[in-house]
């Protein structure tokens, strides 16, 4: 990359982020930096922004970070900005459900300030049909579990959420067996230990 073509990608990024929190304002979302999130019929939806050129939509049901923080003994997190959520170390990761172009980048060094608006204002239309359509076809988040999507603490907590304690111990037993390596690490122990010492707790 030379240094003109650098500026000008430094350039439209200042740009970009301005006028998409300007547009996704208008379509009900909230912006923190890179994240943009909305909830939706007990869903969290993100758009992730990590790459000019694109971004990437992602749901989770709304309450399963809620049950993780509990288990793992950060109640706090419940209070704190809804971002959090999307961008937290200690977050249930979500699904992925569609990325989307917004520039191309043979054209970064052309594009103005009402052709960066035009592109998210496209963009977010886009996402909202895809958002009306997930619903349609997935209406009830307490049951969001889609086979070979998920990570092990989704599938996890969408267990215990469920009443399906025995299941979940059985799945870790599974897990710890076939090791992927820990994603959570609290002062009392790892994401299983947690899960097994509260499902324990319920039991009494």
């Amino acid at each position: 990359m030379t240094r003109e073509e650098s500026r000008a990608r430094n350039s439209l990024e200042k740009v970009s982020n301005k006028c998409r929190k300007q547009v996704a304002k208008s379509f009900g979302w909230k912006q923190n930096d890179y994240l943009n999130w909305k909830i939706d019929s007990g869903y969290y939806f993100s758009l992730c922004h990590l790459i000019l050129e694109q971004v990437k939509l992602s749901v989770k049901p709304y309450f399963i970070d809620d049950l993780w923080w509990d288990i793992f003994e950060m109640p706090e997190c419940k209070h704190a900005p809804k971002s959090l959520r999307g961008n937290g170390s200690f977050a249930v990761p979500d699904i992925n459900l569609k990325e989307y172009v917004v520039f191309d980048t043979i054209k970064i060094p052309v594009y103005t300030e009402d052709d960066v608006v035009a592109r998210w204002k496209d963009t977010f239309n886009t996402v909202e049909a895809d958002i009306a359509h997930f619903l349609s076809e997935n209406p009830n988040p307490d049951v969001f579990c889609p086979t070979g999507r998920t990570n092990r603490i989704y599938e996890l907590m969408m267990d215990i959420h469920s009443g399906n304690l025995k299941q979940a111990l059985e799945k870790i037993d599974l897990f710890k067996a076939t090791p992927t390596g820990v994603r959570f690490q609290g002062s009392k122990g790892y994401d299983y230990e947690y899960i097994e010492r509260w499902i324990s707790e319920q039991k009494r």
